[in-house]
């Protein structure tokens, strides 16, 4: 029990962190959140019109979109290892008497817990006032979730590795990566209603394993027994790889000579 508690305490600190400006000082990115959902909304509305028919409705694509906005920070997992490490952030991991993997999880759960508290929580209420079916087609939601936020911290260590071994071209590797993930991943454009087939083969690559997966079965255009077991396998071979690379990579710090 003992255990937990170091990292139960992290989160409250880095909850803490998110609100020492006051509630105020979280309505920016509250306010970004529905700038960037209001025109998508408007976008999947205007296919009825235009008699839109393909294999998900526009409902589907209206729920797609809403649910990821709402839970944005756990379909593509952001932690502080993915800032450019310009004034040796991560190397505050290093010297305290916690697992670094520890950390960096519970640390990004308690950076999480405002905005879904203020903003994510009732904009799901209010998702009926909105014409929004909000309710997952399926219970599978729930591993899928686990899976998916799972694998998003995987990533992130993988990339940290990657920074560390190009040091000099950190901020370029993170742009590069924030682009490559949020297509691959399928959270802003369904897999499903991609040309020429693509969905039949892109929704296997590991990326697509992230908030795609599980927003395709909430809005119910995917079957559990096709989307459940190709997570599982990505989250093996990515972690598997991920805690390697990295226990390898630490050594090449520049804080430790390397």
């Amino acid at each position: 029990m003992r255990m937990f508690t170091k990292y139960w305490i992290t989160v409250r600190i880095s909850l803490r962190g998110k609100t020492n400006g006051g509630i105020w000082y979280l309505f920016p990115d509250v306010i970004m959140r529905i700038v960037y959902l209001v025109p998508l909304m408007f976008i999947w509305k205007s296919l009825t019109a235009g008699g839109y028919q393909e294999e998900m409705s526009v409902s589907q694509l209206l729920s797609y979109t809403y649910v990821n906005t709402l839970a944005a920070d756990m379909m593509i997992v952001n932690t502080c290892l993915s800032a450019w490490d310009f004034d040796t952030k991560s190397m505050e991991l290093f010297l305290r008497p916690m697992n670094v993997f520890g950390q960096v999880i519970s640390r990004t759960v308690g950076e999480w817990s405002p905005m879904l508290v203020l903003f994510s929580l009732p904009m799901f209420l209010l998702a009926p006032v909105f014409g929004i079916r909000i309710l997952p087609a399926t219970l599978w939601v729930i591993p899928s979730l686990v899976l998916s936020v799972s694998l998003g911290f995987a990533f992130e260590f993988l990339f940290y590795c990657v920074t560390v071994r190009l040091r000099n071209v950190s901020w370029l590797t993170y742009v590069i990566r924030s682009a490559v993930v949020s297509f691959f991943s399928g959270t802003v454009i369904p897999f499903r209603i991609l040309p020429f087939g693509m969905d039949k083969w892109i929704q296997y690559q590991p990326f697509g394993s992230l908030g795609g997966a599980f927003l395709t079965l909430y809005v119910g255009s995917a079957r559990a027994m096709t989307v459940i077991p190709v997570q599982l396998f990505w989250n093996v071979v990515i972690w598997a790889v991920a805690v390697v690379w990295f226990q390898k990579s630490r050594e090449r710090m520049v804080s430790f000579g390397g």
